[in-house]
């Protein structure tokens, strides 16, 4: 419920902004003497001008008047020289068109031709001054839809892209708990570690959508004044998504090796004991990264001051934990001459995705400071993850 009041809040808010910089836009228009034809290209200007973002806003205000006004010379231009027949009207589209993609007016494009085409409607007569009261109707609109995202602007989608971040990680500290609760318990079916890299191929595919969450939070913040009232940016949350994407990879390749493993059945008919061991030094080790990984997303989102501080000392408390678990399995890895059970790439595969978690999550040269509050960690992840975004 919290959360439908919260989004019907916000859809009412963006309906009574367009709304009232239509109507506005309207009376505006009608202000100025435009009143036959009524001012509707004022309102419909306003209309589209008012996006979600400010910066958007200027931009797509900026785009329509090029277009409207460069529609509106090339219609008087041709006006003056030929009247409307089906090839004056092809040459007018064609050149509106080219004219439009040389001022990169992107969406608006369409509009070149649009406007040329109203006024070369009207014949030599009325030209001049249709396309003037065109222009002039534009002109309003966007001025209009302008001042109304200045004076009203949208709310900020900093928290919303945070949050969804923070989700993020706790999808993947909830398979590493699954995976390690179910150890715990006994033997591992191959349905389970099936379901398990199935899940884990899965987690990537939501890197995408939230790192456009993020570019469209980053947008909403430019020349917001209500930005100034949100306590979240978006750099180090961005290098905290690429550290979780890093760590997502790593930890599909370790549901690999577990996957293979209990299909094989390795290790286990040589030495029960021994993979019995290693069973339940895994799940200790998984839970541990989980609350690694849960800690991470916790600090992400916690706001600065004493809350940050206390997310950052918890992610140092499980990082500790960790490493603990990872000396577990690095002395049964090395203590164990048993090489052809086949066991020794499971362990391998953990001790490489705890060694990766470490670099991605771990401290960086400030003890204080977490990873994903660190700005000079950023480049080397970020390099990282253009090379081999998916190792496997």
């Amino acid at each position: 419920m919290r959360l439908v009041r919260r989004r019907g809040r916000t859809a009412a808010f963006r309906a009574l902004r367009m709304t009232g910089a239509t109507v506005a836009a309207f009376l505006v228009a009608q202000l100025a003497g435009l009143h036959e034809p009524p001012p509707l290209i004022a309102a419909l200007t306003a209309l589209l001008v008012v996006q979600a973002t400010l910066t958007s806003t200027l931009v797509n205000g900026v785009q329509r008047v090029l277009s409207v006004v460069a529609g509106v010379a090339l219609a008087v231009a041709f006006v003056a020289v030929v009247g409307l027949t089906w090839w004056s009207l092809g040459a007018l589209v064609a050149a509106a068109i080219l004219v439009g993609q040389v001022l990169r007016l992107g969406p608006h494009l369409v509009e070149v031709p649009i406007s040329a085409m109203l006024v070369l409607g009207v014949g030599a007569v009325g030209a001049g001054s249709v396309g003037g009261d065109r222009v002039l109707e534009t002109l309003i609109g966007a001025a209009v839809g302008m001042l109304v995202n200045v004076l009203f602007p949208p709310a900020v989608q900093t928290r919303h892209a945070v949050r969804s971040v923070e989700r993020f990680a706790g999808e993947i500290a909830a398979l590493l708990d699954d995976a390690a609760a179910t150890l715990v318990a006994g033997p591992v079916t191959p349905e389970q570690s099936t379901r398990w890299l199935q899940d884990a191929r899965r987690l990537n595919r939501h890197v995408p959508r939230l790192d456009r969450a993020l570019a469209h939070a980053e947008e909403s913040r430019r020349l917001n004044v209500r930005a100034l009232r949100s306590p979240w940016g978006t750099a180090g949350v961005r290098t905290g998504l690429d550290a979780l994407e890093y760590t997502s990879v790593s930890v599909r390749t370790l549901f690999r090796a577990i996957d293979d493993a209990t299909r094989e059945r390795t290790g286990v008919q040589e030495d029960a004991d021994y993979a019995d061991t290693v069973r339940r030094t895994t799940a200790s080790l998984l839970a541990r990264m989980g609350s690694v990984v849960r800690e991470f997303g916790g600090v992400l989102t916690a706001e600065p001051g004493e809350a940050r501080r206390t997310g950052q000392a918890r992610l140092a408390a499980s990082l500790t934990a960790m490493a603990s678990g990872r000396a577990l399995v690095a002395d049964l890895l090395i203590g164990d001459p048993r090489s052809r059970t086949g066991l020794w790439e499971l362990n391998s595969a953990l001790l490489t995705t705890v060694d990766r978690m470490v670099d991605e999550l771990g401290p960086g040269p400030s003890v204080e400071a977490p990873a994903v509050l660190v700005e000079d960690r950023a480049p080397r992840s970020a390099h990282r993850m253009r090379l081999g975004r998916r190792p496997s």
